[in-house]
């Protein structure tokens, strides 16, 4: 089996924005068939759930159909929630950014 990188594959970075850049180039170079089955993102509800309550305490509405749905709406609301003096809410956010990075890298969670 052959286990040389395809030419066009690139390192994932942790930087969302390079991450996101990364996630839309395979999506372009995908058949319009995959393109739609890649648009929903499978966060954990319970997850989704804790985010969106921890927003909402600090004014911020988060729509949970734009965080299954719109990549680069739910990326900024992580680096949104990263950025808030909040430790629980930036856990819930580290948390959700790898399940995120580990779907874009085919790379199974060990948790």
């Amino acid at each position: 089996m052959d286990t040389t990188p395809h030419p066009s594959a690139k390192p994932l970075s942790a930087d969302p924005s390079a991450l996101l850049a990364q996630g839309d180039e395979r999506w372009a170079q995908r058949s319009p068939n995959w393109r739609e089955r890649e648009l929903a993102m499978p966060w954990p509800q319970d997850l989704l759930e804790q985010f969106t309550q921890r927003m909402s305490g600090h004014g911020l509405c988060v729509s949970r159909a734009l965080m299954v749905c719109d990549r680069r709406y739910a990326l900024h609301q992580l680096v949104h929630a990263h950025s808030l003096a909040d430790d629980t809410l930036r856990l819930v956010a580290v948390q959700l950014f790898r399940r995120y990075e580990a779907r874009q890298s085919g790379i199974p969670l060990l948790h």
